[in-house]
């Protein structure tokens, strides 16, 4: 059993784990340096597992123990970061990031808008004048929904939270797809740009539980930024739905991220070209250490 507990050293309080292992007659301690302060719940509860993983010599699927090192650190850079704003300064934050959020991912999935635009929409509510689409005002405004929604869901990953995700980014856009997977609809697609050909839609079904199998089997094993990733390009690689996947893998890959602790990650415009090409390496190549390695370097350039 892992417990965590108060030491003073130097006069200064730290939280650390301990772990008792018996080697023959002896108990011995092992012993995790945490912080100053106490984790919530659910992230001492992630670093526990983790702590008895590495006992046991488990290591990272695609991570060095130096990735993850400066990945942590990350981690605790923005949550002392957090603690040190108001709570005014943390909404204004968080509104930021849902503006350029909700353009970089819309501009990825092909939306004709620009951050101006978006910015107006989402932070003032008000149309531009040389704004045209009322429905890709509403694509906008569903995506910031969908950011919001992450944020409060404190369920598990299941089909039922990927259909009514997707239902909230189409809702008012399309709502003869909102939330209907393509086995539902006995629809195929394709993606423009590559070779690459999604499951069938007779075969979706199989491909979903194979998912779900695979998320029950290494949820716990892998590290956040490794199973977001892989849940990022798992889903977007399905094409579950007829149109909003790309916009819905990155929202999912961002559920992962918040739940855990870790800050929210944005894949930027200007990047597309690589984005894809990393893409490219798991659907054609099945490679997937390229994707987690991108993923991986956008998480430790975040602000």
């Amino acid at each position: 059993m892992v417990t965590a507990k108060k030491i003073k050293v130097n006069g200064n309080d730290y939280w650390i784990l301990i772990h008792s292992v018996r080697v023959g007659k002896k108990v011995l301690q092992k012993k995790k340096y945490i912080g100053k302060t106490l984790p919530p719940k659910d992230r001492l509860e992630y670093i526990k597992k983790e702590f008895l993983a590495n006992l046991d010599g488990r290591k990272h699927a695609f991570l060095s123990g130096e990735d993850v090192k400066k990945i942590e650190a990350k981690r605790e850079q923005y949550e002392s970061e957090l603690k040190k704003m108001s709570s005014t300064e943390k909404n204004n934050k968080f509104q930021e990031f849902i503006i350029r959020f909700t353009y970089d991912s819309s501009k990825l999935s092909g939306v004709d808008v620009t951050l101006r635009q978006t910015s107006l929409i989402l932070r003032e509510g008000f149309i531009p004048k040389d704004f045209k689409s009322l429905k890709t005002a509403r694509e906008l405004e569903n995506h910031e929904k969908g950011i919001i929604a992450i944020t409060k869901y404190k369920g598990v990953l299941n089909i039922r939270f990927i259909k009514n995700l997707h239902k909230l980014l189409l809702s008012g856009v399309d709502d003869s797809i909102a939330g209907k997977l393509r086995s539902e609809l006995k629809r195929n697609v394709k993606i423009a740009g590559t070779s690459y050909v999604p499951p069938k839609w007779n075969e979706l079904s199989k491909e979903i539980d194979r998912f779900f199998k695979w998320y029950k089997s290494e949820n716990r094993k892998l590290h956040p930024i490794e199973l977001a990733s892989l849940i990022h390009i798992k889903i977007i690689s399905m094409q579950p739905f007829i149109d909003g996947n790309s916009r819905l893998s990155r929202l999912l890959m961002n559920w992962i991220l918040w739940k855990k602790g870790y800050p929210p990650i944005d894949i930027p415009i200007e990047d597309i070209e690589k984005y894809y090409d990393v893409l490219d390496k798991y659907q054609i190549e099945k490679k997937e250490r390229p994707f987690i390695n991108y993923i991986k370097k956008k998480y430790l350039k975040s602000a």
